[in-house]
């Protein structure tokens, strides 16, 4: 895609230039190079074709394995060798193991193919016949399941079945054989091992039984299980004694700080809750009453006075006696239980002294129990190990087996020719499309309006057909000779899109040209200034290509001045135009070739002439030269308001397109648009393009005077 371009700001109406190819123009392309695709296409199906009918046939034949997910189980044991039939490593193993010399080698044998003469043809008996072969052999896991295809592919449909059968069987037979052989060698391991283990187990034995006689124990767990409900009785009285103690202890503690503050004992001893004293200190208080009553009532030495003075004193005297006993029991009690707490103690470390001596003698007796232990168990085990092993050494369990026999196959697997055609026609379809678009991108020239617009950044003002008439005056006034033909509206719709474009509505003048010769400028130019003129505009065509110029051949100008006296000032302007048999036009032809043109062009009477010629002109048109290869076109840049720039359809190189738009631009005047010239709608794709834009002309039956040209309908892209 063409970069970007300043030529974008103002284009014609609401039109963007295609910045990618539609569909329209894909279809385009691959119709216009159809030639190049088809003869792609149709090499690339022969060559498959031809392949697909030299191939040697071949037949394909298939045998089904199945790979069990569990051993089958006739005994309440497994095989003394294990297999993880679950695991993926396993069932691939398989898959590597069937595709071995050794299995093929045991095919050939089972099956008897080595001597058949189809088996390998040119090979003799030997390693170069079995890795022959593996090559027919393929090894292919069913998805989803334990099922193993083996496939083989043979010229002989006959060979195929029978060495496919062969290799299922061959493997079956070894997968079992070295099950059983490794069963038997298990056995024999067991035996020599179950001697061992007997030898040890009856010195361990003899080992314990001397042990016992040493420590003079007949069981060290039941004398064990003794010392430890001693010691726990032992460590309970203890605790039971350590709580009692601190009771007595918590009494006694708080009569002595009573007394060390000089309390009386009395009192002391009613903080006790003692019964004799809470009895004796009642006496005390009802003799004390009633000595108080009676001293009231009589005199000090009244005998009923004095008993009763006699009975409190007894009463306190006894009182002070139970009050000094609970004391003492108090301390007595406490005294008591801090003995008992010692002599428990005493036996708790006693007993524990015996638990740990009756320990230490435990290590070396379970060390020397529980090898005994172990040694029995497995000698018990590889016992009855080795006797299942017998058992299952002979027992023909199959973990391989074969689901489906291999059939000789009627019909050849390959060559397929339906197949290899269907390839060939895809393959030949789409390296023809490629080589479409190949050819397509390597060539630079334009054919489609979106690849000008793509390249140049330009809008296109419309598409001209090839006219085929082989008089030059007849193409280029065809609009007026022939200006009901579908050309002719051609160059009036060229017109109607240009004066869409507010730019080239303001322009007066306007410079037609190309990058190089032979593009058709002037056929475009001399035609458009009629269809103007026939507008109702006033118009003044210009001829200044002065070095080959063409305007005049087609108008058959007969006048012998031109621009070329006009820049030399030989003449007027006026005397140079003349006016042409088409009403409106006016014609200023080139003149006599000069020696220098571009000299010539640089005087500045050029400018002063299209200052007073747009005066009286609504349009003029100057027919100028290519821009590449002479600086004439540039010389006259400097003097128009617009410039249309015509490119030949299938001549104009994009390279050079862009290069004559660059300078253009450089000279500061706008290029508005293009215009493709020279469509050759007899081309299928060009037809099929063009026709899009419409159809609509008038119905009349052509002159047999005009000339042969395009019929279809054209429009602005």
């Amino acid at each position: 895609m063409a970069k970007s371009s300043p030529y974008l700001s103002e284009q014609v109406g609401d039109h963007e230039p295609a910045t990618t190819l539609n569909w329209r123009e894909l279809v385009a392309i691959v119709i216009e190079r159809a030639w190049m695709g088809l003869t792609v296409a149709i090499l690339v199906f022969l060559y498959f074709w031809f392949q697909a009918y030299r191939q040697v046939p071949y037949y394909r034949s298939t045998a089904t394995l199945m790979v069990e997910a569990q051993i089958p189980q006739l005994f309440n044991f497994q095989d003394v060798v294990s297999f993880n039939t679950r695991n993926l490593e396993y069932f691939n193993t398989h898959i590597k193991s069937l595709h071995s010399r050794a299995i093929m080698e045991r095919a050939i044998e089972h099956g008897e193919l080595a001597g058949r003469p189809n088996f390998t043809p040119g090979r003799p008996e030997g390693p170069g016949q079995i890795e022959m072969a593996l090559r027919f052999v393929n090894i292919v896991p069913v998805e989803r399941s334990r099922m193993i295809e083996i496939v083989v592919e043979h010229p002989d449909p006959g060979i195929a079945a029978d060495l496919a059968n062969a290799m299922a069987e061959a493997y079956i037979q070894q997968d079992l054989n070295n099950r059983m052989g490794m069963s038997l060698q298990a056995v024999d391991w067991l035996r020599s091992r179950a001697e061992e283990y007997r030898e040890n187990l009856e010195q361990g034995l003899a080992e314990l039984q001397q042990y016992r006689e040493e420590t003079q124990s007949v069981s060290l767990e039941e004398d064990q299980n003794i010392v430890i409900a001693k010691l726990k009785a032992v460590n309970s009285a203890l605790t039971s004694a350590q709580t009692a103690r601190i009771e007595a202890e918590t009494r006694w503690r708080a009569l002595e700080d009573l007394m060390a503050q000089d309390v009386p004992v009395t009192e002391a001893a009613l903080t006790l809750n003692d019964g004799t004293v809470s009895e004796a200190y009642g006496r005390v208080r009802e003799r004390r009453q009633r000595a108080e009553a009676l001293q009231q009532r009589y005199r000090a030495g009244h005998p009923d006075y004095q008993a009763a003075a006699d009975e409190l004193r007894a009463a306190e005297e006894q009182f002070e006696v139970a009050s000094r006993r609970a004391i003492a029991s108090i301390e007595n009690a406490y005294r008591i239980a801090l003995l008992r707490e010692q002599n428990l103690a005493t036996a708790l470390r006693e007993q524990e002294q015996e638990a740990f001596e009756l320990d230490r003698k435990l290590v070396r007796y379970n060390d020397l129990r529980r090898n005994v232990e172990a040694e029995q168990e497995v000698y018990q085990a590889i016992i009855s190990r080795m006797k299942e092993a017998s058992l299952s050494g002979t027992l023909p369990t199959e973990i391989i087996r074969l689901v489906e026999a291999a059939e000789p196959a009627r019909n050849p697997f390959r060559p397929n020719p339906r197949q290899a055609m269907t390839r060939g026609a895809s393959l030949g379809i789409s390296l023809g499309l490629a080589a479409i678009f190949l050819l397509y991108f390597a060539d630079h020239r334009y054919r489609r309006v979106e690849e000008v617009e793509r390249s140049l950044g330009l809008p296109s003002f419309g598409s001209l057909p090839l006219i085929r008439s082989k008089s030059l005056k007849h193409r280029g006034l065809i609009v007026h000779e022939d200006d009901t033909g579908s050309v002719s509206e051609a160059f009036r719709t060229l017109r109607a899109s240009i004066m869409m474009s507010p730019a080239m509505q303001r322009a007066k003048t306007w410079m037609i040209s190309s990058a190089g010769p032979g593009e058709g400028k002037t056929l475009v130019v001399t035609n458009l200034a009629i269809s103007l003129a026939q507008d109702g505009q006033r118009t003044l065509l210009i001829g200044a290509d002065l070095r080959r110029p063409t305007v005049h051949k087609l108008f058959e100008s007969k006048h012998q001045l031109g621009l070329t006296d006009v820049l030399e000032g030989k003449c007027k302007i006026s005397s140079a135009i003349e006016q042409t048999a088409v009403k409106g036009l006016d014609l200023m032809p080139a003149g006599r070739i000069p020696s220098h043109p571009a000299e010539l062009m640089s005087k500045q009477i050029f400018p002063q002439a299209m200052e007073s010629l747009s005066k009286e002109y609504d349009r003029i048109l100057i027919d100028a030269p290519p821009v590449l290869g002479v600086s004439d076109a540039l010389i006259l840049l400097g003097y128009v308001e617009a410039v249309i720039f015509v490119v030949r359809y299938g001549v104009t190189h994009s390279l050079a397109a862009r290069h004559a738009l660059s300078k253009i631009e450089a000279s500061g005047t706008r290029c508005e648009g293009t215009v493709l010239n020279g469509v050759n709608l007899r081309n299928m794709a060009n037809y099929y393009y063009y026709r899009r834009y419409g159809g609509y002309g008038y119905n009349y039956e052509p002159s047999k005077t005009s000339e042969v040209v395009d019929t279809a309908a054209y429009s602005s892209s």
